[in-house]
């Protein structure tokens, strides 16, 4: 048998042949979970040709379209499913040069989610003690009778069941079943003057008193989809609020300058960091006679103000309100912050 002219010399090119089929004999599987955001698709696509690629399968220009438009699909269904949402790509490549994968979306409501955590999570999941600006607010009435607390999106009753120990009446107001039993149960069995409502507050009912001194929404708005829900939440503080009365709620805030694209939108709503731009705010709030008295960082006030030993609440709470879980950066340079804002109904 004749040798091939120069082969002696062309090592590399025998390796790389070699494992080609290495490639081809090789057989993979496995899956990838993520967070469904529709504007980051490019993100999608380089990742799965990524990986595909190093499996020995790389992607031609029309299987890449084919990719790009089964992820477009699934990323656009699941988003608007619920901010809960992901989408599962699932890929086999056996011997050969062939690769299959599935894309399918899969997502939770708001309270599935929250459930979710309870049963995978370690207590305590917002931490022990009530927030201290709503502690501080709350404080300030000399006659913790006469002040009267609505509690919105109550949770595991962190501020509800400190305030109504106080002696504040309270009302809690939360959607997931198993918080709301989980109030009613300690409610009942320290006599507290708690009452839990177990529903959307935002859905028709005549089940909300119009005297309250204070209404508090506490890592709520994270979970908002939209500024129209924050013209919902003043709407709902303009009826329900007694004359003098304060709505207090955190929220993230975009800083001055910062415009957001769709992507930043939609990410933050799946780390649980819906932000707003100070114009959405304003606009929200316009009109229904709500004035503006304070505004804080949440990470500040918190830090400064929490009883020794009781910072950080939780071991995510300081990166979070921090905006550091939409974007990777440095907090002083991150472009949304979470606030407390404080507005007062006039007498």
């Amino acid at each position: 048998m004749e040798s091939s002219p120069h082969m002696s010399s062309r090592p590399p090119l025998l390796h790389d042949a070699m494992a080609r089929r290495l490639y081809r004999r090789a057989e993979c599987s496995g899956q990838m979970k993520l967070p469904a955001v529709p504007g980051m698709l490019d993100e999608y696509v380089t990742m799965c040709g990524t990986v595909f690629a190093g499996l020995g399968t790389p992607l031609g220009a029309e299987q890449r379209d084919q990719l790009r438009t089964n992820l477009h699909k699934e990323l656009a269904a699941a988003f608007e499913a619920s901010p809960r949402s992901t989408i599962v790509i699932t890929y086999d490549a056996p011997i050969g040069e062939v690769l299959n994968y599935v894309v399918r979306a899969e997502w939770h409501t708001i309270a599935g989610a929250y459930e979710s955590w309870v049963a995978t999570r370690e207590p305590p999941l917002f931490g022990t003690e009530p927030d201290a600006r709503v502690w501080a607010l709350a404080g300030e009435a000399t006659d913790p009778q006469g002040c009267r607390v609505l509690d919105v999106g109550a949770g595991t009753g962190r501020n509800s069941l400190a305030l109504a120990r106080r002696g504040h009446p309270v009302d809690a107001v939360e959607m997931t079943p198993l918080f709301a039993d989980n109030i009613r149960a300690e409610a009942n069995r320290e006599a507290l003057d708690i009452r839990v409502i177990n529903r959307d507050v935002f859905v028709a009912g005549d089940d909300l008193r119009s005297d309250y001194a204070l209404i508090v929404l506490s890592e709520v708005t994270p979970d908002f989809r939209s500024a129209h829900q924050l013209r919902d939440m003043f709407e709902l503080a303009a009826r329900r609020l007694a004359p003098g009365g304060r709505l207090v709620f955190n929220v993230f805030v975009a800083r001055e300058g910062y415009r957001p694209d769709g992507a930043a939108r939609e990410l933050s709503q799946q780390c649980y960091n819906m932000f707003f731009t100070s114009d959405e705010m304003d606009s929200a709030a316009d009109g229904l006679g709500l004035q503006l008295v304070a505004d804080d960082s949440v990470h500040d006030y918190e830090k400064t103000h929490l009883p020794d030993g009781s910072w950080p609440p939780t071991g995510w709470y300081a990166e979070w309100t921090r905006g550091l879980d939409v974007f990777d950066l440095e907090p002083g340079v991150c472009p949304i912050e979470m606030r407390w804002l404080v507005y007062r109904k006039p007498v």
